[in-house]
């Protein structure tokens, strides 16, 4: 892949479970939704703009919280809900936000182990469109980051050139986002501002 370059037209983090709002989804459903769907729709909530014609959704373990609570009932009852088991496939968050929102545009959910992160802005940068990309995981502590990644302007500037270095590290990636850093490095790139 050659250098590419794109634009990063708003972000939005969340690294702390109290930083969670989903204020805006009524209570009778948002009860129903794990910690996982409520950091997803936050996230989507803050960067969703009616310009968006894509979204990537990025996560290492997915609803691995609400699979272990089915198998664990399973082993206990015999049985499942038939509500948490739908609820428990990986794209399940991103369904929900464009569900609940009548979107009609794609998305893609991607996972790629500890390489997930990087893979899902691999998977946006790539595009022709104007992507939403959401990471979003609460296996090892709430992390969350969604940006809008555009070919067609935007507040900052960045470029992925092809180049393989060290794993992908959620804190990297926000220090980049905040532009405290000038570049973030990932297994299959490196992202580097860029001054007009």
């Amino acid at each position: 892949m050659k250098n590419s370059f794109f634009y990063i037209k708003n972000f939005y983090y969340i690294n702390d479970k109290k930083d969670i709002d989903v204020s805006f989804v009524p209570p009778l459903v948002r009860r129903k939704l794990s910690l996982l769907d409520k950091l997803t729709l936050a996230l989507a909530q803050q960067c969703y703009s009616e310009n968006i014609q894509e979204i990537v959704f990025s996560s290492e373990y997915g609803e691995f919280m609400r699979l272990d609570t089915i198998i664990s009932q399973y082993q206990q009852a015999g049985e499942v809900s038939p509500s948490q088991f739908s609820a428990s496939v990986h794209n399940y968050p991103v369904s929900f936000f464009t569900l609940y929102n009548k979107l009609n545009i794609p998305y893609q959910a991607v996972s790629s182990g500890e390489n997930s992160l990087a893979a899902g802005i691999i998977k946006s940068v790539i595009s022709p469109k104007d992507v939403l990309f959401i990471y979003a995981d609460v296996k090892n502590g709430v992390q969350g980051a969604a940006c809008v990644i555009s070919h067609n302007g935007g507040k900052f500037k960045a470029k992925l050139e092809n180049t393989l270095f060290k794993k992908s590290e959620f804190d990297d990636f926000i220090v980049f986002l905040e532009q405290k850093k000038a570049e973030y490095t990932s297994p299959f790139g490196t992202l580097k501002w860029v001054l007009d």
